[in-house]
């Protein structure tokens, strides 16, 4: 018999899982819709032309962004690698008032090997602002993209920034203009390699050794050093682009609030070698998670699609959040955004609980019925099973009554009430929960 797998590097969510990716959409999206970002939604698949115009922004990258293409054969066609490229091809294509502020929350695919971490299809949440040469563009997103975290239940986190002028600086002061790219690409990998993989991979593209543990101690993380410190030495290499980087805090912490110890300058940032052309920034959870969201500014990228315009945005990481929230919830959580299931005790009661069950979805409340005709325990067994919390139980005293059984399938707790009792009832727990 044929066995019918998932697709390599992708994944199916159901049940619980994707409640759980379907809340923290919905809360990530209510934040930035608060902050007046317009929704967008650009087909799945984009020209090849269209995706490999990204590569002009850094021809190093042609050949990494095309092997990591889903090519629809003969057709022209390619699956989106990234929500930016799509975007940058319908603002060069619109006139739209200034500044455009739009977000996507959409998947998208990149065919490389699958590892921990790392799939081939998976959920971008972005938030983008075309048409504003300020870094008040940068701090908005920075401190949107805060708020969206804490909404959905993140704790301690770290911003980090730096900026591709400095890094380019730096390179040029060094002498190693014409690697920059093998030394981009390297410090891309710190991370991960760590500081013996960077030097071995520095050296191997012909950089001598002494300019290598050079520009390691110039990025480096100096213990006691501040940010103040840290700009001072990157003003040294780009005097703009450290100032745009003092606007930025400066903004987050009068404008928004931010502490100090929120907000970190860290030169060995890179993010990748694609088209940033001033800021960069990743926000960092604590406990040795990593990056769950990234970003920076990309001015010469509308470019590529026939118009000149700045451009600045940030993306949540959907698969690594998911994967926080998995491991911080202890007790499961819903399978089912159902917040009710109305247990009829006889199946000629039926109509009466499609009648009480319109009336409590009316409430704003999710509710189920029984399809199958079981008994009470199996009704009982299956709002369990699913992490339903709440049974409105009906029988025939109950419909001739009007005031019904409500459980708490939680805590057990039971309740004679009325049915607009029953529905406060029931979203005050859900709103202390």
């Amino acid at each position: 018999m044929t066995e019918y797998q998932t697709p390599k590097g992708m994944r199916d969510f159901s049940g619980r899982e994707m409640e759980r990716r379907l809340a923290m959409m919905r809360k990530i999206e209510t934040v930035y819709r608060a902050w007046g970002y317009q929704a967008l939604s650009t087909p799945a698949m984009e020209s090849v032309d269209t995706l490999n115009a990204k590569a002009g922004a850094n021809l190093a990258a042609g050949s990494e962004i095309a092997g990591q293409l889903f090519r629809i054969e003969d057709s022209g066609l390619a699956l989106r690698f990234d929500l930016t490229v799509p975007l940058a091809r319908f603002a060069a294509n619109q006139s739209l008032p200034k500044p455009y502020k739009r977000y996507c929350i959409a998947p998208v695919w990149r065919r490389e090997e699958p590892q921990k971490g790392r799939m081939r299809e998976f959920l971008q949440a972005d938030a983008d602002v075309i048409g504003c040469p300020s870094m008040r563009a940068e701090a908005e997103l920075l401190a949107m993209a805060s708020g969206a975290l804490r909404a959905i239940g993140l704790g301690a986190f770290t911003i980090h920034l730096s900026n591709r002028k400095i890094l380019s600086g730096i390179v040029e002061k060094l002498g190693l203009g014409k690697a920059e790219v093998d030394v981009f690409r390297a410090l891309d990998k710190l991370d991960k390699i760590g500081v013996d993989g960077v030097e071995a991979e520095l050296e191997e593209a012909g950089i001598k050794k002494a300019s290598v543990s050079k520009l390691l101690e110039l990025i480096g993380d100096d213990a006691g050093v501040g940010n103040k410190e840290r700009l001072e030495k990157a003003g040294e290499y780009s005097p703009h682009g450290a100032e745009e980087l003092r606007q930025i805090i400066a903004s987050l912490h009068d404008d928004y609030g931010m502490h100090g110890d929120e907000v970190k300058i860290d030169l060995s940032l890179v993010r990748g070698l694609g088209y940033y052309t001033g800021p960069i920034f990743e926000i960092r959870a604590g406990g040795g998670v990593g990056s769950v969201s990234g970003g920076g500014r990309y001015d010469h990228l509308l470019e590529l699609y026939g118009q000149t315009d700045s451009a600045v945005g940030i993306s949540l990481g959907i698969e690594r959040l998911n994967a926080l929230e998995e491991e911080r919830e202890k007790d499961g959580g819903a399978v089912t955004p159902t917040q009710v299931l109305v247990v009829e005790l006889d199946s000629s009661l039926h109509k009466n609980a499609l009648e009480a069950a319109d009336k409590l979805r009316a409430a704003g409340i999710s509710v189920e019925t029984d399809l199958n005709e079981r008994n009470m325990r199996k009704q009982l067994e299956y709002a369990n099973s699913l992490g339903i919390p709440f049974a409105l139980i009906i029988g025939k005293k109950e419909a001739e009554s009007g005031k019904f059984s409500l459980k708490d399938l939680r805590s057990g707790r039971q309740e004679t009430l009325g049915l607009t009792e029953a529905g406060m009832a029931i979203k005050e727990a859900l709103a202390q929960k």
